[in-house]
């Protein structure tokens, strides 16, 4: 179980500035950040549980695909 993908994709700000997006009422990030958080609390459930390999594996599995799908309508860039 390798959780290197969505630690980077954290570690870069990615989240914060999307966070930002979806608080200033932006839809398109708002339903990523919904979606996001769904699977993320998922995975927490599950390691927490100390549920089966397979479980953990499928979530991070779900995580990754929600952060491949993702395509920000522009550049996200700070003011």
């Amino acid at each position: 179980m390798d959780l290197k993908l969505i630690e980077d994709w954290i570690n870069e700000n990615n989240f914060s500035r999307i966070c930002e997006k979806a608080e200033s009422g932006d839809r398109h990030y708002a339903i990523f950040i919904n979606k996001f958080m769904t699977e993320l609390n998922a995975l927490h459930f599950h390691l927490h549980n100390r549920s089966h390999d397979k479980k953990i594996q499928n979530q991070i599995n779900k995580l990754e695909q929600i952060l491949y799908k993702f395509r920000p309508k522009k550049k996200i860039s700070r003011p």
